[in-house]
């Protein structure tokens, strides 16, 4: 099978595709489509705070069909499903079966493979940590990607009122499409708004974004930090904090599966989201898998819209 490698942290360029062995596993999928996302571009630097040794397979996620899987499982050969798996970026995969779930029946492989990662951490940003009520108002930086359309449209579904900051027009229709009530465009977004927001999700990071963020909330409003795809992590002054009576918290999808919860609930009320057609992921660019290095360069540019896909 063919698989995406890095062999050297030298960023997206320095990618190979090998032909490898095909992998061994009780339940094995074939892939269709993988997500392509902006921890996959930082492992290409050696830059992400897990290090892989090196040769490994790059990705996260995938959409396919299971070709193994073991007797007496919920699983059977010919199944559509969407994993969470290391080594994605590959023609066949070895899933573990406590994070592969069914593949809503409404979804194509390229929306399956958009749906784990950036739809658990919206879950996660949204209920999680940010503690969102309906009625509140969400301010979603980079409402345009793939975290911020999936932030949008499970916070729409969840009952608030989302206003996406993008930074051109073009990224503005992608946002309106996501479901968002308002949209501001570019840096000064604070200027634009009506009001105070109840909450701030972060996937892009900066300092003076982090600044005018923080100013941005009403009281007792939360920050939710969940990246830098801008490559720049902004530094706090806490008696920020103290003085405006909000909240700063970071938030990693996996805190849905603290405790052994694991990852079975959330999918579950996802899916259910998605079979009512309150969520829909928003596919962008689709690559052939050898082209996995123009994907990530889409996203160390920043010019992605939606979820970045490769297909096999």
């Amino acid at each position: 099978m063919l698989a995406v490698r890095v062999i050297a942290e030298d960023g997206p360029d320095a990618l190979v595709v090998e032909d490898l062995p095909e992998p061994d596993g009780d339940l094995v999928v074939a892939v269709r489509a993988a997500g392509v996302s902006f921890p996959d571009l930082l492992m290409t630097r050696g830059q992400y705070q897990v290090r892989q040794p090196l040769p490994f397979t790059l990705g996260w996620e995938a959409a396919g069909d299971v070709v193994r899987a073991p007797g007496g499982s919920r699983f059977s050969p010919g199944d559509r499903v969407t994993t969470l798996t290391f080594g994605a970026h590959a023609e066949q995969v070895a899933a573990p079966p406590e994070t592969t779930f069914p593949l809503p029946d409404s979804l194509s492989y390229e929306e399956g493979a958009a749906l784990p990662l950036n739809y658990l951490t919206a879950v996660a940003a949204l209920e999680r940590r940010g503690r969102l009520r309906p009625g509140e108002t969400v301010l979603i930086h980079g409402a345009a990607g793939g975290v911020g359309t999936a932030t949008t449209q499970v916070a729409k579904a969840l009952g608030a009122d989302v206003v996406a900051s993008v930074s051109t027009d073009a990224k503005a229709e992608i946002a309106t499409g996501a479901g968002a009530d308002q949209v501001v465009v570019g840096e000064d977004f604070r200027s634009q708004l009506a009001e105070p927001v109840d909450m701030v999700v972060d996937p892009v990071g900066g300092t003076e974004r982090f600044k005018e963020s923080l100013r941005a909330l009403r009281t007792e409003g939360r920050l939710v930090v969940v990246g830098f795809t801008s490559g720049e992590i902004p530094e706090i002054r806490v008696n920020r904090l103290l003085l405006r009576n909000v909240d700063v918290c970071g938030c990693s999808f996996n805190v849905l599966a603290e405790g052994g919860a694991g990852f079975g609930e959330p999918m579950a009320r996802l899916s259910e989201l998605v079979e009512t057609g309150a969520l829909k992921p928003v596919v962008g660019s689709v690559h052939p898998l050898a082209d996995t290095p123009a994907a990530l360069r889409e996203l160390d540019e920043r010019r992605a819209t939606g979820k970045v896909v490769v297909t096999t």
